[in-house]
Order: structure tokens, then C-alpha cells, then sequence
């Protein structure tokens, strides 16, 4: 993946933006004041603490999936200016930070350099990787001119004197440095060099050591400054800084990268259940269309069909569906025992049917279709239409009939609603007295017909 690099100054109002930016400390001066910067002799400049933070976190350690960690490498250099005000002595001191979270502890002015506090200094659960430059000595300091690794405490892991190198980090009449970390994550060293403006990086690093960063800092964490004043004062301003940090396979430039690796974990979790779900649907729904199938071209349903006398042609249901206008209701003719007749017309024959449409809820199984179907097919009179062909679709059952005139009284009947209440009476007598004298003519025919 492609590192992560950042090149910042000079600075204005718009690294608001940017920059996590904790008070007292300021953007002002093209310089980020990671302590105040004032000319107002009623403000005082002691015993004050600031931090200003990239603010974007990264991701400096994770698993490399064979039991073993990988450790972010990362490269910084800034320009500071460290000064004492009005020629007084300086103090106490300035930080390159690695933080677990944007927050300025409080009560971390003077010895505990915006670091730490009475309260967290020296608890390894804080997080807090530095590389001080201190400008006032305490008790446990070399001198007042120094650099440090500090780990979870302002008391130095390592420090060293700049005074051997013949670096003053804040002379009189005020002077700039540059400096440059350097940490490889495979190696796990730390090396810190340092030099006036405008001088080339040394060739030997002011200060060097041995650092496993999985060991100290969070698996998020935070790059930027901290910085604090004491009993002394002293101005401390970062006029440029460039930071360059390896990403990990787990990390992006827009999120945490532990975030995205819990998210990557989520969907591949989801996916393996939707997938599994998926395959199991499709299982269910090729069973189902095969007993489906099955079931539709049951051979003995089909056989004892074709045994019927004069051997009924099977019809496409389709060529039914087409006939009957999907069985609109406005052809529906009637009701019946298990099912509906329809009015339809053979377009290819040129031939008017009925179709009576057996349904799963009025035909209890196959034996009543086919007692239905063996039935009518044996019915033969001149007044009553003939069985022709059946169709079967799924669990829908379908015959069909030849329409004949006897149909063509419900016709008339119909038609004739917009004559006078005495003419559909009389045409209704009509009807109903031919009804029961074909009733009267097949029961007098057909010994079986009850």
C-alpha cells in the first residue's frame, strides 16, 4: 500500500481544519504555538501546557496473520523554533508526541511537558511515546539542554546532552533547528537527529535506541507536538513539519484501520451466512420445482386418461389461458361441482368452447378430476355439449366443451336486460323450462345419470 505523507506550513487558520488544536495552544504567526505566544504584558506565559495533533489517527501495529505482528515504520521531520522571552532563562520543554487519543491531560504544565500528569506519568496503559527536548533540569535530568525517548513518563528511557553535539536549543537572540525521527518498524529503532536551519541531516544520530512500538503505544494512535512552561517561560512554535507513515494492510487514509478490519470481518461474516442461506434456498426451490414437475407428469394420471373412451386430447393450457382471456371474469358462465365454466373461443378452429376449471380447493385429489372427466366423457345426447380435450396445469385441472346453443339462452338473457321486466321474465320462464326438460331428456337417455 502506498504510505501516508503529509507536508504541513506554513501554517494558517485553515490547519484548523487539519490539526487538533488544544488550548491554550494557538495556529498564529504562520507558526503552530503549541504554548501561548503573546505581547500583552498582562498574560502570562508560566506554567502552561498545549498540544497540537494530526488529526488523524493510524494504525502502528496489527496481526500479520502467521502469529506474528507488524509494526508501522514511520519518518518525520519539523522545524521549531525554540525562544526565550525578552533573553530569560528558558523553560521547560518541547515534545514530538505519539498519542492515544486528542486530549491535553490536565495539570501537565512545568516537569510534565504537556505528556503527562501527577496521575498518569509512569502508567504504561497511557500510551505516550516521546522525543523531548528539555530546556529546564529537574532532578533527574542531565542538564538543562537535552533530548530524551521518553516512554509513558517525562523521566527519560534515554537521554542524551546536546550540549557534546554543540546544539542550544533555545540560545539567546533565538535560533531555528531542524529535526528528524526516523523509526523502522521491522528493525525496531528509534533514531533521532537534529541540526541548525538550513544544515544538512548529520550523518550520526543524536540520540538512538531500541523501540518496539506494539509494546508502548496503542494499535491507534495519534503523531503531533506537546509542549509546557513553568516557573520559566519560553516560546515554542513548529514553523514546518512533514510526516510520512507506512500503512498498514488494515488501514486507510480516510478511517481507522481497525475499524476497517472489524467491518471487513462483519461483511465476511454476513456474507458466508447469505451465501449459505442462498445455496440452501436454491436447494429448496429445485426439490420443489422437481416434485412439482413431477407430480405434473404423473404417468399414471396420465394413463388412466388416455383410457378414457374416444381418448380426450390433452390441450396447452396456454391455448386455454388465450381462449378464455386468462379466465376473465367477464366470461365466466357459471358454477359447478368442483369448479367454474368459462366461455371461450378456439381461434385457430374457429370454435366456441366452454371450459370448466377444476381447482385444488372444490377437487379433493386425482380421483375425483378423473371420476368427473369418466363421467361426461361417457355422457352422449344432442342436447348436451360433448367433452373434447382436458388441460393440466400444476395443481389446476382444466376440461373443455364444445359451446353449444344451450349456452345461447344465458346469452339472450343477458342481452335482453335493457328490454322491459316483461320480456326478461318471459325469456327466463323460457329458459328455465328448457333447462329442465334437457335435464328431463338425459336422465330418460342415461341410465348412470343421477
Amino acid at each position: 500500500m502506498q504510505p501516508f505523507h503529509g507536508e504541513y506550513g506554513p501554517f494558517n487558520e485553515t490547519y484548523y481544519g487539519i490539526f487538533a488544536v488544544e488550548s491554550p495552544a494557538t495556529i498564529s504567526n504562520h507558526a503552530l504555538q503549541i504554548t501561548p505566544d503573546s505581547i500583552n504584558i498582562n498574560f502570562s506565559l508560566a506554567n502552561k501546557s498545549g498540544r497540537v495533533l494530526l488529526n488523524k489517527s493510524f494504525i502502528l501495529w496489527e496481526d500479520d496473520g502467521a502469529g506474528g505482528v507488524r509494526v508501522a515504520s514511520f519518518n518525520s521531520s519539523f522545524l521549531i523554533s525554540i525562544a526565550r522571552v525578552a533573553n530569560s532563562r528558558p523553560g521547560e520543554g518541547f515534545a514530538f508526541l505519539i498519542a492515544p487519543d486528542l486530549v491535553l491531560p490536565e495539570n501537565s504544565s512545568g516537569q510534565y511537558l504537556g505528556l503527562t500528569n501527577s496521575t498518569t506519568d509512569s502508567n504504561p496503559e497511557n500510551g505516550i511515546v516521546a522525543i523531548e527536548l528539555d530546556t529546564f533540569k529537574q532532578e533527574f535530568d542531565p542538564d538543562d539542554n537535552h533530548m530524551g525517548l521518553n516512554i509513558h513518563s517525562v523521566l527519560s528511557l534515554k537521554n542524551v546532552s546536546l550540549d557534546d553535539l554543540g546544539i542550544e536549543i533555545a540560545p539567546v537572540g533565538g535560533r531555528n533547528h531542524t529535526v528528524w525521527v526516523h523509526y523502522d518498524g521491522s528493525s525496531k529503532k528509534m533514531e533521532v537527529y537534529m541540526a541548525e536551519e538550513g544544515k544538512a541531516k548529520p550523518a550520526t544520530p543524536a540520540l538512538a535506541a531500541e523501540l518496539d512500538l506494539k509494546d508502548h503505544v496503542r494499535e491507534k494512535s495519534y503523531f503531533g507536538f506537546a509542549a509546557s512552561t513553568g516557573s520559566n517561560s519560553q516560546l515554542n512554535c513548529v514553523l514546518r513539519w512533514n510526516l510520512t507513515v507506512e500503512m498498514l494492510s488494515d488501514d486507510s487514509v480516510e478511517n481507522g484501520g481497525s475499524d476497517n478490519k472489524r467491518l471487513i470481518k462483519i461483511c465476511v461474516g454476513v456474507g458466508v451466512a447469505l451465501s449459505s442461506l442462498l445455496l440452501i434456498g436454491v436447494g429448496v426451490l429445485f426439490c420443489y420445482h422437481l416434485h412439482k414437475k413431477k407430480a405434473a407428469s404423473d404417468p399414471n394420471l396420465l394413463g388412466a386418461l388416455k383410457t378414457l373412451p374416444g381418448t380426450p386430447r390433452e390441450f396447452p393450457f396456454k391455448d386455454l389461458q388465450k381462449a378464455t382471456n386468462n379466465f376473465h371474469e367477464k366470461h365466466k358462465l357459471g358454477e359447478g361441482g368442483f369448479g367454474v365454466v368459462y366461455k371461450g373461443l378456439l381461434t385457430k378452429e374457429n370454435i366456441q368452447i366452454a371450459v370448466k376449471k377444476f381447482s385444488r380447493d372444490d377437487i379433493k385429489g386425482q380421483d375425483d378430476f378423473l371420476s368427473e372427466l369418466t363421467i361426461i366423457n361417457r355422457l352422449r345426447h344432442k342436447h348436451l355439449v360433448r367433452l373434447l380435450e382436458f388441460g393440466r396445469v400444476q395443481n389446476v385441472s382444466n376440461s373443455f366443451f364444445e359451446h353449444l346453443a344451450c349456452w345461447i339462452c344465458i346469452k339472450l338473457l343477458i342481452s335482453s336486460h335493457n328490454n322491459s321486466n316483461r320480456a326478461v321474465d318471459k325469456s327466463f320462464d323460457e329458459a328455465q323450462s328448457s333447462i329442465l326438460r334437457g335435464l328431463k331428456v338425459v336422465s330418460d337417455n342415461n341410465p348412470d345419470f343421477d
